[in-house]
């Protein structure tokens, strides 16, 4: 879902941008407080369904109310494959066989502790400043635009956290939370 979307379906574009910032962070508080019980309560069947698999073979469960099939648990298998056990046996018949390749690159060490020593002088050259010497098919990418994300820092090593909640808990936030708790509607296809 785009922000945009989550805009709207919260109500928040209508909000001023620093009342909209408090109600994301409520729902990040919410997030980090009930999401872990979520994630946990959604896998409960996976370690007794592995362990179903490899004590008798089971390979999955339904999730099954009545009538209502809501889905299936199936224990994920890999599938048999061969790999090399022995490198040096290998490369001994690849050899033979003709089967081995020599390959040139540039080793990631040594271009990373490169572009660590480069500088752009003035009229643009890129330098090594090691040796000197000019850099040729080096270009410096300068930083500061916005890569499409946004980091969330709780206030205060998360005193801002305790903070809000409480607030949530006193009722403060009630105007600014009205419906965010709220589960949306099932889509109408749900049926």
């Amino acid at each position: 879902m785009s922000n945009d979307a989550a805009d709207e379906q919260h109500g928040t574009e209508q909000l001023p941008l620093h009342q909209a910032a408090v109600v994301a962070a409520c729902a990040r508080a919410f997030i980090e407080w009930i999401g872990p019980i979520l994630t946990e309560t959604a896998g409960a069947p996976e370690s007794r369904l592995i362990q179903a698999y490899e004590d008798s073979g089971q390979p999955s469960v339904v999730a099954k109310i009545g009538s209502i099939v809501a889905g299936t648990y199936t224990v994920n298998r890999t599938k048999g494959k061969f790999e090399v056990a022995d490198e040096q046996a290998v490369d001994r018949w690849a050899k033979e066989h003709g089967g081995m390749e020599v390959i040139r690159r540039r080793m990631p060490s040594w271009e990373k502790a490169l572009l660590n020593s480069v500088r752009q002088t003035d009229t643009g050259e890129i330098v090594d400043t090691r040796s000197g010497e000019v850099v040729p098919g080096l270009v410096y990418v300068p930083g500061g635009r916005s890569n499409g994300r946004v980091t969330f820092t709780w206030a205060d090593s998360g005193e801002g956290k305790k903070q809000l909640l409480n607030a949530w808990r006193s009722g403060q936030l009630n105007p600014l939370l009205d419906g965010l708790l709220a589960l949306p509607a099932p889509p109408a296809d749900a049926a």
